[in-house]
C-alpha cells in the first residue's frame, strides 16, 4: 500500500463523463478487495440487476439527495465506514455538480469525510482533457487522488500514469487483482505467526479482520448498532435503503464465539482536534502586514502589466473574523505573516490563474482546512504516529497547493517559526532549499518576476498565450 493512500475507510469512485460507468470500476476493486465492501450511492441507485452487487456486504442508496445536508451524508458515510472495511462512494453525476441541500458536491462530501477518490476515465477525444481538470479539482480542495482507466486510453497524454488499467466491456472480473496497483488492492491483514512473540502490528494497516466464516452474523449485528445512524429520522428527513448481503450461510454460533469490534476507528479529529481548546490566534503587527502588503504589490503590478489573467485571478483578501476562525478550528496558530498574506489575497479562483513558483496555487481558507483535514486522516487511516512527524503533522499549515496533489506548509511545531516546506504525500515534508518565511517566499517571487531571473535559480518567468503566469524549469 502506497503511503498517502488509505488502505481501509471510504473511497469516492467519479467518472470523468457520463459515457463512463463508474461502476465498472466499483466492481473491479470490490472484486480485486479481501476485506468486506460496502457502497453508498449517492443520489441514485443500483439497479437489481448491477453486477456489482454480487461483491457487496451492504448496500446504502441515498435517492432523495436533493433534500440532504452535507453532515448527514457525511454522517451516512462514516456509519458505514465503522460497519466496514472499505466503502466505495459513488455518484452519477461529475465532481463539481450541486447534488445536495445548499449545493454541495460529490468533491465536498470526499473532504468531509477525509477520502481519496478513484477518477475513472475512458477513450474519446476529451479524456485527458477531463482527467487533468479532475485532478485539480481535486487538488484545490487538497484531496489525494488517483486515475483508473476503461478501454483503451492514451496514458502517455494524461497528467498521472493510471493506478489501474480495465479493459473495455469486460465480461469476468476475476482478474480483477492484476488491473489493478497494490494501492487499489485492498488486502486483508496477515495474520499472526502461531507459537512467537507478538510481532509489530504493520503501523500502514488499519481496520478489522473480520473472519469470513463469522461475517453473516458480525454484519447483522453491526447494523443493529448502527440502526439509528442510519435509518434515524432528523431535520433532513430522508429515508436511507439499505440491502445486507452475505455469500455465506452458517448455522448459529455461541454467543461468545462471535467477534465484536474492541476499538473505535481513529478519526482526523482524533490525530487533529479541531476547535481544541483555548490556543490563541495570531494577530500580524503593522510592520509584518507592511511587509507582506508591500510584497504582494509588487506581484500585482507585474502582474496588471504582463500577466492580466492571473491578476484578475487573485481573489480579495479574507475578513480578520474569518482567518481567525480558521486558526481556532485547526487548533493551529498561524504565523503572522501568513495571516497578512490571506487578508491580502483569500486565495486564487479555482483552477487557473496565478501560481507561486513552480507551480502552487495559493489556496483559499476552505481549501487550507480541506487540505490539513485529508493529511490528518491518513495519519488516522495509517496508524502514523509523532514520531513520523517528517511525513506530516498537524501543525503544518497547507497553504498553497499543485496539481500533483503537493503542497507548499508553514512548520508551526514547537521551534518551526513559521518556515516555509514542500509536502508530497510519496516523500512526506522537506524544507530543504525553500524560504524561511512566507513574507521571504512572496518577495523572493516579486524580484523574480520584476528581474527575470529564475526562483531559486531554476523557475523562470513566463506568460502563456493566455496571458496567465506560468513557471518554466531552466
Amino acid at each position: 500500500m502506497e503511503r498517502g493512500w488509505p488502505a481501509r475507510g471510504a473511497w469516492v469512485i467519479a467518472a470523468t463523463s457520463a459515457e463512463v460507468d463508474w461502476r465498472i470500476a466499483a466492481r473491479a476493486i470490490a472484486a480485486a478487495a479481501e476485506v468486506t465492501v460496502a457502497a453508498v450511492v449517492v443520489g441514485g441507485e443500483l439497479g437489481a440487476d448491477e453486477p456489482v452487487r454480487e461483491r457487496l456486504a451492504g448496500l446504502v442508496e441515498l435517492g432523495e439527495v436533493d433534500q440532504v445536508g452535507l453532515e448527514r451524508a457525511r454522517d451516512l458515510v462514516v456509519a458505514a465506514i465503522r460497519a466496514y472495511d472499505l466503502v466505495l462512494v459513488g455518484a452519477d453525476t461529475g465532481l463539481l455538480v450541486p447534488i445536495g441541500r445548499d449545493g454541495w458536491t460529490p468533491a465536498d462530501l470526499a473532504a468531509e469525510v477525509n477520502a481519496p477518490v478513484v477518477v475513472v476515465t475512458g477513450p474519446g477525444p476529451d479524456a485527458v482533457n477531463h482527467t487533468t481538470l479532475a485532478l485539480g479539482a481535486l487538488a484545490g480542495h487538497g484531496i489525494i487522488a488517483s486515475v483508473v482507466t476503461i478501454g483503451e486510453v492514451d496514458e502517455a497524454a494524461l497528467p498521472v500514469a493510471p493506478s489501474g488499467r480495465i479493459p473495455a466491456a469486460p465480461g469476468d472480473f476475476g482478474d480483477a487483482g492484476e488491473w489493478l496497483e497494490p494501492m487499489l488492492r485492498a488486502t486483508a491483514r496477515p495474520a499472526p505467526a502461531a507459537e512467537s512473540a507478538p510481532a509489530e502490528p504493520r503501523r500502514t494497516t488499519s481496520g478489522k479482520r473480520i473472519v469470513l466464516a463469522l461475517a453473516a452474523v458480525f454484519v447483522v449485528m453491526v447494523v443493529t448498532v448502527c440502526g439509528l445512524a442510519w435509518f434515524g429520522r432528523g431535520p433532513d428527513d430522508v429515508e436511507y435503503r439499505q440491502t445486507i448481503t452475505a455469500r455465506t450461510v452458517l448455522p448459529p454460533l455461541p454467543r461468545a464465539t462471535v467477534p465484536m469490534p474492541t476499538a473505535r476507528r481513529r478519526t482526523a479529529a482524533d490525530v487533529c482536534p479541531e476547535n481544541g481548546g483555548p490556543g490563541g490566534v495570531t494577530k500580524p503587527d503593522a510592520a509584518t502586514t507592511a511587509r507582506v502588503n508591500a510584497a504582494w504589490a509588487r506581484i500585482e503590478k507585474w502582474l496588471r502589466g504582463h500577466a492580466p489573467a492571473s491578476a484578475k485571478a487573485l481573489r480579495p483578501g479574507a475578513s480578520a473574523a474569518a482567518v481567525d476562525d480558521l486558526q481556532r478550528r485547526m487548533s493551529v496558530a498561524f504565523p503572522a505573516d501568513l495571516v497578512a498574506s490571506l487578508r491580502r489575497h483569500d486565495g486564487v479562483a479555482r483552477g487557473r490563474g496565478f501560481s507561486l513558483p513552480p507551480f502552487y496555487t495559493p489556496d483559499t481558507l476552505t481549501e487550507i482546512l480541506a487540505d490539513w483535514r485529508v493529511n490528518c486522516g491518513v495519519m488516522a487511516t495509517e496508524n502514523i504516529t509523532w514520531a513520523d512527524d517528517a511525513w506530516w503533522h498537524r501543525d503544518f499549515v497547507p497553504f498553497a497547493a499543485a496539481g500533483d496533489g503537493g503542497s507548499l506548509v508553514v512548520d508551526q511545531r514547537d521551534g518551526g517559526h513559521g518556515r516555509v516546506g514542500e509536502f508530497f504525500a510519496e516523500d512526506g515534508t522537506t524544507f530543504e532549499r525553500w524560504p524561511g518565511s512566507v513574507a521571504e517566499l512572496l518577495e523572493l517571487t516579486a524580484g523574480s518576476l520584476e528581474t527575470g531571473k529564475p526562483f531559486a535559480g531554476h523557475y523562470r518567468p513566463r506568460v502563456d498565450e493566455n496571458g496567465a503566469l506560468d513557471w518554466e524549469i531552466s
